[in-house]
């Protein structure tokens, strides 16, 4: 999970690609040197409340939406066709296919059941 300072670098790098604007723009909104603002959008800086009051104050939106955390979106994977890709030998494969399949029929199975 990316830091509260990456995550809000990528904003800010979001809202200067939208924007057609540069990291030499932002350095000069900021009042800081361009290495600084590179520093800031690559998260490799830790900002204080005053500069993070600023970088949503030139966004033009609220400290809240800065901070606001975003959560990545879980992958959820079928453990049977992770395995798969992990397998050289096709035999091996094609049995793992096919007991994927026996167990969604009996989950399948199951459901109807309860619904009876």
């Amino acid at each position: 999970m990316k830091t509260i300072f990456e995550q809000i670098g990528d904003k800010i790098s979001v809202w200067l690609h939208d924007q057609g604007q540069t990291q030499t723009f932002f350095a000069n909104r900021m009042g800081i040197s361009k290495q600084v603002a590179n520093k800031i959008i690559n998260g490799k800086k830790a900002i204080n409340v005053n500069e993070i009051q600023k970088i949503a104050g030139i966004m033009n939106i609220s400290v809240d939406n800065l901070l606001k955390i975003e959560e990545p979106t879980p992958i959820i994977q079928d453990p049977i066709m992770f395995m798969i890709g992990k397998l050289d030998n096709e035999n091996t494969k094609e049995k793992l296919q096919f007991l994927n399949y026996v167990m969604d029929e009996m989950i399948e199975l199951e459901e109807i059941i309860k619904s009876e």
